[in-house]
């Protein structure tokens, strides 16, 4: 028994005769004929009642027929899995931590509106250990920040590029210049070992500005909260999908032209479920949309 056969049988279920099931296959009367009997003779059992015009399933070959059909059904499923055209049950993503306020519920209510089955696995670390994961297929995709760049294992689509602005309590109005304001009071780090941490640490000491530096968080939210109550300065990205940077802070953008921090999705390309790409590709696209109004 083949899937020929099975294909046939089925066909004959549903055009009810030799004939129209021949054609709707490509094949002859005959032809289908054969198969028919040789599955017959497989199976050691009647599926047709020739005694009538035309033929036609006994009770045994509809039965037969039903599971038939369900069996093709499951091939077909195989088929478009290996194909990546059936979406997975379960998705995972990354986050990088400066993200889990603005970015993350954003990603999660799309695919709970879109896709209300679909289970979102996430994980949050720094930008370097997702990028790794994404490379080992252990996440499917990650939203991280540069200078993570596109490989033959990876895909990499920018989405925001979020500018840098040194921030400073209201206090701190009469700063002239980013330098200045950097410079006026202790200076909040952000965590060094995050590639944001530094990118800022090496522009400043490119830029020759010297800053009196008394601690370190990898929280921007926090660091904003400190620095708008006066505790110190730092310099921040006005991140995607965040509420702008508060009123009570004094603002000026970082370097001339502008320094930013570029937030991308990083997808690997061994990643067999097309469907999952494309669902990924469309929401990136608009969330840099929705980023742009």
């Amino acid at each position: 028994m083949n899937i020929r056969q099975l294909k046939s049988l089925v066909t004959f279920h549903e055009e009810g005769s030799f004939a129209a099931a021949g054609e709707k296959l490509g094949l002859s009367h005959s032809a289908i004929s054969v198969q028919m009997q040789q599955m017959e003779e497989e199976l050691a059992a009647a599926l047709f009642d020739r005694s009538s015009r035309p033929a036609q399933l006994t009770p045994l070959g509809l039965t037969i027929a039903h599971q038939a059909a369900k069996t093709l059904e499951q091939f077909r499923l195989i088929e478009k899995t290996a194909a990546g055209e059936v979406l997975q049950t379960s998705i995972s993503i990354g986050f990088v931590p400066t993200t889990m306020q603005s970015l993350l519920p954003a990603v999660l209510n799309q695919l709970r509106n879109d896709h209300p089955d679909l289970q979102v696995k996430v994980k949050t670390s720094l930008s370097g250990e997702l990028a790794e994961a994404v490379s080992r297929q252990e996440l499917d995709f990650a939203f991280l920040t540069s200078p993570i760049v596109a490989t033959k294992e990876l895909t990499v689509k920018e989405i925001a590029d979020e500018p840098l602005y040194v921030i400073g309590p209201a206090s701190c109005i009469d700063a002239a210049t980013d330098a200045e304001l950097a410079q006026m009071m202790p200076f909040i780090s952000f965590n060094k070992k995050s590639w944001l941490g530094q990118q800022i640490s090496a522009r400043l000491q490119s830029r020759g500005i010297f800053v009196q530096e008394v601690m370190e968080l990898d929280s921007i939210d926090t660091i904003e909260s400190l620095v708008a109550q006066g505790f110190g300065v730092s310099i921040v990205p006005q991140r995607l999908l965040a509420n702008p940077l508060s009123s009570q802070l004094t603002k000026i953008s970082f370097c001339d032209p502008a320094e930013s921090r570029k937030l991308v999705l990083v997808s690997n390309n061994g990643n067999p479920n097309h469907q999952l790409a494309k669902i990924i590709d469309r929401l990136s696209s608009e969330l840099i949309g929705n980023h742009a109004k």
